[in-house]
């Protein structure tokens, strides 16, 4: 009797072993971006046949895990339909994600190289601690005509596409109490 007991405790104690999968968490957009781009700092996207240089900017928190991901880039003014519809579908990814975009484009100011800041106006979506920012300047120069007057006209486009991890942003790794 006590045999059966025991074989019968066992078999209930392994099968609720293997019932007990460990289920892992999905993958934040953060780390899945970062794992494609971590090695280089230049890309080239391929959109719409045309081929656009971008620039990765990483930054990492005091653990060193990535929250934010940045391509941008300057392109030439023809192929800014093509930026735009790239924009567009990557909305369109995000909102096929989950994402919630917020109403109305809303200013990030965007400094680079430490030379040259540009403010754009972006599109911003929202899951959870997650965000994505999508946003296109264009670049004007004024001309001077044949009158001496200014005339806008518009020479490129400046890109700005982030995916970030806001409850990564601020971590901070506690401080060895000084002991002397």
């Amino acid at each position: 009797m006590k045999r059966i007991f025991f074989v019968l405790v066992s078999v209930l104690l392994c099968s609720e072993l293997w019932a007990q999968k460990k289920v892992s968490e999905p993958e934040l957009d953060v780390d899945r971006i970062y794992n494609l781009y971590k090695d280089t700092s230049d890309i080239v996207i391929k959109t719409g046949g045309k081929e656009i240089k971008a620039k990765i900017k990483i930054t990492l928190n005091a653990f060193d895990k990535p929250y934010s991901v940045i391509a941008y880039g300057e392109a030439d003014a023809e192929v800014d339909d093509v930026l735009q519809k790239l924009k567009t579908e990557l909305g369109v990814a995000k909102l096929q994600a989950g994402y919630k975009q917020s109403q109305g484009t809303f200013p990030v100011t965007f400094n680079p190289t430490g030379s040259y800041e540009h403010t754009l106006q972006i599109s911003y979506f929202q899951k959870g601690t997650q965000s994505a920012k999508y946003g296109i300047q264009k670049i004007m120069y004024n001309d001077q005509d044949i009158n001496g007057l200014k005339v806008p006209r518009h020479v490129s486009d400046f890109f700005y596409f982030e995916v970030c991890d806001e409850g990564r942003r601020n971590a901070a790794k506690t401080e060895e109490k000084f002991v002397f």
